[in-house]
C-alpha cells in the first residue's frame, strides 16, 4: 500500500457511517496522540457524507481497491488539464463584463475574498519563536493543510473549533477542549490559561454546518 491509493473502509467502530466508502490514502505514518490509539493509515474519505474527511485507521480496518487501468487515469487526467482553459474562458467573460472602475472595485474585493478563503494566515502569529502543534505532533502533511490550526495561526490551537484533534471523538462541531487539557502542546505553551474556544466555523467540520 502507497500514498494515493484507493482503499475500502472495512471497519471503523467510532464511525460507523464511513464503513463500506472509498478513501484515498494520503499518509503512511504512526501518529502517537498521547491519549489517541495509533493509525498506521491517514485516509481522505472521496465517497459519502463525509467526502473530504481524512481519518486514521489500522490496516485490518481497511482493504486496497483494484488499482485503476491507465486508459480511466488519463481520461481523469485529460479532465484536469481541460479544467484550466475553462477557467480562463471564464475569466475572460467576467472582464468583458467589466466597464468601470467601480465594477473592476467589485472585481478585486470578489478575489480577495476567494484568497482569504485559500490562504493561510501571514507568519507564525501565536507560534512565533515556538513549536508548533502540527510540528510537535508531526501531523501528516494532508492533515495539517486542512487544519485551522495551521490556516490560523494568530490564535493557540486550544482556542480554535474542528482541529483534527478535537474531532477524534468524532462530534458534530469538534468544540470539545477536554483532550487539550492533557495536550502536552497546551502544558508547554498554554501557560495555565483558560482554555476557551474563541474561533468557530473555520474546522473540519464548517461543511457539515
Amino acid at each position: 500500500m502507497k500514498i494515493g491509493d484507493r482503499v475500502r473502509i472495512k471497519e471503523c467502530d467510532p464511525l460507523p457511517d464511513v464503513v463500506g466508502e472509498t478513501a484515498e490514502v494520503v499518509d503512511l505514518q504512526m501518529q502517537p496522540y498521547e491519549k489517541y490509539r495509533e493509525y498506521s493509515v491517514w485516509a481522505r474519505v472521496i465517497t459519502g457524507e463525509r467526502k473530504g474527511k481524512i481519518y486514521g485507521f489500522h490496516h485490518n480496518e481497511i482493504e486496497p481497491l483494484p488499482k485503476v487501468g491507465e486508459t480511466v487515469i488519463a481520461a481523469r487526467d485529460a479532465q484536469i488539464k481541460a479544467a484550466r482553459p475553462r477557467v480562463l474562458e471564464q475569466l475572460e467573460e467576467i472582464l468583458a463584463g467589466v466597464k468601470t472602475a467601480e465594477d473592476m472595485d467589485e472585481l478585486e474585493k470578489a478575489i480577495a475574498e476567494a484568497k482569504g478563503k485559500m490562504l493561510t494566515e501571514p507568519g507564525m502569529g501565536f507560534w512565533e519563536g515556538k513549536t508548533p502543534c502540527w510540528e510537535m505532533f508531526r501531523c501528516p502533511e494532508a492533515v495539517r493543510n486542512e487544519c485551522p490550526a495551521f490556516k490560523f495561526r494568530s490564535r493557540p490551537c486550544w482556542e480554535i473549533e474542528g482541529t483534527y484533534c478535537k474531532l477524534y471523538d468524532y462530534g458534530t462541531k469538534g468544540d470539545g477542549t477536554d483532550i487539550c487539557e492533557h495536550c502536552r502542546v497546551y502544558k508547554r505553551w498554554g501557560q495555565d490559561d483558560p482554555i476557551k474556544i474563541k474561533l468557530f466555523g473555520k474546522g473540519f467540520n464548517a461543511a457539515r454546518k
